[in-house]
């Protein structure tokens, strides 16, 4: 199925607007990250990152920065590409002496060779175009010091056809308020008369949606994509154009970028599920998160001393 390039789909990679930056500083990736992966991730920097020089690229708004710091890294620079993400890291890591945040290009780190020992790349793939992916894991293997980490956060192929939703919404007719909002979707749409055509369903926790000859479809399978195809995917915090890339796509090119993997850790589990629910009654989460995870921690090394 063949995309095109969108106001949100751009040759270096996505770009959010003003509204969906906004809406990311204050819920980020929301249900998803707040229950499951968010945790594991704290869980492993806490012993990973103290003394040590990290990178957080597509650091967007520097959430990640700050954590780090307090698990007491010696040296920590985010960098994104977009100037309103970094203004907003800067204002959130004003506070800490340590953190450096920038502009950069996660396809062109500017920083010189082993300049760091652990590198972040969470949720930064799906946001590149095809000419700048496989050139983000020869970045990171560059950037790198022999022996250094990397943690990489991905979608899960399990998830990219799933449609969640909110636990009192019905979905099949969620699915049928999809069905009648995609056709009212114009031909070749700006990612702001997708963001429209779904602003009214409620029940929407994540779906995704992509273009096949210019027209809009619900994406139900992940075979409907091919690597590098532009879609977006409709979460409870924003719309988020991305790019569509395999695991396999990302395994084949850390290997192809001399890094090695350590482990693939779904961080979708039944006891995250349980714990999760535990402390928000009002809102629990189905057995669909667990079944379905929506994300893989790739934990990386760079083969040396």
């Amino acid at each position: 199925m063949a995309g095109v390039e969108s106001d949100g789909h751009l040759s270096k990679g996505t770009k959010y607007g003003k509204d969906e930056i906004i809406a990311f500083n204050v819920k980020r990736h929301g249900v998803f990250g707040e229950a499951f992966f968010d945790p594991a991730i704290m869980k492993t920097l806490r012993t990973l990152v103290h003394g040590k020089r990290v990178i957080d690229i597509g650091c967007g708004v520097g959430d990640w920065c700050y954590l780090v710091a307090q698990y007491g890294s010696k040296l920590v620079v985010g960098i994104d590409i977009q100037e309103e993400m970094v203004e907003l890291a800067k204002g959130n890591t004003s506070q800490l002496d340590t953190v450096h945040i920038q502009i950069g290009d996660a396809a062109n780190v500017p920083y010189p060779n082993a300049s760091f020992d652990v590198a972040l790349s969470l949720l930064v793939t799906c946001n590149l175009s095809p000419e700048s992916y496989a050139e983000h894991f020869n970045e990171l293997y560059r950037i790198l010091s022999p022996g250094g980490k990397a943690i990489i956060l991905v979608p899960a192929d399990s998830a990219i056809g799933k449609l969640f939703t909110k636990m009192e919404a019905e979905p099949e007719i969620v699915k049928s308020e999809i069905k009648q909002a995609v056709s009212r979707v114009p031909k070749c749409p700006t990612t702001v008369q997708v963001t429209e055509a779904f602003q009214h369903i409620n029940g929407i926790v994540l779906a995704s949606f992509a273009l096949d000859n210019g027209k809009l479809f619900h994406v139900e399978q992940t075979k409907e994509l091919t690597d590098g195809q532009p879609f977006w995917r409709r979460s409870e915090v924003m719309m988020f154009p991305n790019f569509f890339y395999s695991n396999q796509s990302t395994v084949d090119l850390i290997h192809n970028a001399g890094l090695v993997i350590d482990e693939i850790e779904n961080c979708f589990t039944e006891d995250k599920r349980i714990a999760y629910n535990n402390t928000n009654p009002a809102i629990p989460l189905s057995q669909d998160y667990v079944e379905h995870a929506t994300a893989l921690i790739y934990h990386i090394s760079k083969p040396g001393h």
